[in-house]
């Protein structure tokens, strides 16, 4: 598999993780909330969240251009909530159950992760020309 079709790939999962996130925590949070104990407010903004990186993910897959620049801009925003959800673990430490600071560690994972293997893979598709 070349890395252009490599990069699309992680496009499309990027954007199926980032939407099935999004109904999962819009579905589930009054549930899950007691379990948990983060704020409505803030899931409801991680799904916000989620949900904005699902549409962006989505656009970067049916664009005919594929731009250095919007797929670097994907890669950052991925890099940055994963930081921001790793603080957000910090600071919920005592506040949250454990089940709570473990979702939170769980997504810095998964949404860091994702933004590794796609910069990978930026480089290997925009630096090989």
């Amino acid at each position: 598999m070349n890395s252009f079709q490599q990069l699309k790939k992680l496009l499309w999962l990027d954007a199926w993780a980032a939407t099935t996130a999004c109904l999962g925590v819009v579905l589930f949070k009054n549930f899950a909330q007691p379990y948990l104990l983060l704020p409505l407010n803030l899931l409801t903004a991680m799904a916000l969240i989620a949900l904005l990186f699902a549409c962006y993910s989505f656009h970067l897959v049916i664009r005919k251009a594929h731009s250095q620049q919007w797929v670097a801009l994907l890669v950052v925003g991925n890099s940055v909530y994963a930081i921001f959800c790793f603080g957000l673990a910090v600071y919920f430490w005592e506040k949250a159950t454990a089940l709570g600071v473990i979702y939170l560690l769980f997504d810095a994972t998964i949404v860091g992760t994702l933004a590794y293997i796609e910069w990978k893979a930026w480089i290997r598709w925009f630096h090989h020309f």
